[in-house]
């Protein structure tokens, strides 16, 4: 799926900022707005522990402050707001991330002596450093985005403190992609496709949830490849449709129309020959992950009926266009709900 990894960063749905006494929510409710200011640490703090509540890990929840107030004071420091926390993963391997404006990744701060800071603001953890997310964590590291937006920062929480730091794993999408190399494709053998009837915002919104949904599933890959190995032919498959989407020609019309805020734009792309193999493998475990993961309460993978129909239409006309069919606009909505934008 031709969907540019950038984009991804930030863009969840987003609930808004509790007040300590009401940081206990619900296991659907995994997001956490927060404002760059420092009282956010202690509502990052108590609203993690409540989650962690809520879905039956509360052995975890003194890991998961500690680190979380890490990341939020750095992220306080450092970054750039907008500025989110999320609980991912699955209930065996909760994972907390926060998500920044910054495209800086995370570093050693400076000491709390060099800081001036109010004790009401109550940021316990100022000074230790990444030392203490990787003391506390099985596992964390970073995601830079491609396209420049931000960054992730995710951690595992350990039940205990280790007895030395884990080290973070830096996600490098242009890196990975250059160990592929190039693609060598006679013009003559080169698919040519057309989409119709593009629904500009909604592919948008589409594209989002497909890179978020790639880095959910590679970080659940690392976390337990042998009970996830849904999750580990995924995070293969992004990565070669990624691959093919940097070989194509004819991308810049769409880019054009999201920058205009277009409603609709008709593509033609020229496609590596791959490519109709590449999205009917997609589709297949698209569908299987929405499955198999439809009744977790923090992976939330499965999309909107708007989103879930654009989908199908989308990587269905690779298919059908190998066959020799003629292209099919789309006729559904340009723009989602907003019932479905908060679901």
């Amino acid at each position: 799926m031709w969907f540019d990894p950038g984009g991804g960063m930030g863009t969840s749905p987003v609930e808004p900022s509790p007040t300590p006494e009401s940081a206990s929510v619900p296991q659907n409710q995994r997001t956490l707005a927060l404002p760059a200011s420092p009282p956010s640490v202690r509502l990052a703090r108590d609203w993690v522990t409540g989650v962690l509540v809520d879905i039956g890990r509360p052995e975890l929840a003194e890991s998961a402050r500690l680190a979380v107030s890490e990341l939020v004071t750095n992220a306080i420091l450092h970054a750039d707001p907008p500025m989110t926390v999320h609980v991912r993963g699955t209930v065996d391997h909760p994972r907390i991330e926060v998500t920044d404006q910054s495209l800086v990744p995370p570093q050693q701060r400076h000491s709390a002596a060099e800081i001036d800071i109010d004790d009401e603001f109550s940021w316990s953890t100022v000074g230790r450093g990444l030392d203490l997310v990787a003391s506390y964590a099985v596992r964390w590291g970073a995601d830079i985005d491609a396209r420049g937006s931000g960054k992730v920062v995710w951690f595992e929480p350990a039940a205990e403190p280790g007895e030395a730091p884990v080290a973070g794993a830096l996600f490098d999408l242009d890196e990975v992609m250059a160990t592929r190399g190039e693609v060598d494709v006679d013009p003559d053998d080169r698919m040519m496709l057309q989409l119709l009837n593009m629904p500009v915002e909604l592919f948008s919104h589409l594209r989002r949830h497909f890179n978020e949904l790639g880095r959910e599933l590679r970080l659940l890959a690392i976390s337990d490849p042998d009970r996830y190995p849904i999750a580990v032919e995924f995070a293969e498959a992004y990565l070669q449709v990624e691959h093919e989407r940097r070989h194509v020609i004819g991308l810049e019309p769409l880019d054009a129309a999201m920058e205009a805020g277009a409603e609709s734009v008709d593509l033609e792309y020229s496609a590596p020959p791959s490519a109709p193999h590449s999205m009917a493998r997609l589709s297949r475990l698209l569908d299987e992950i929405y499955r198999s993961f439809a009744d977790d309460s923090l992976l939330a993978v499965r999309p909107g009926p708007d989103l879930l129909a654009l989908q199908r239409w989308y990587l269905g006309e690779f298919s059908r266009q190998a066959r020799g069919e003629a292209p099919r606009p789309w006729r559904g909505p340009t723009r989602m709900s907003a019932r479905q934008e908060v679901s």
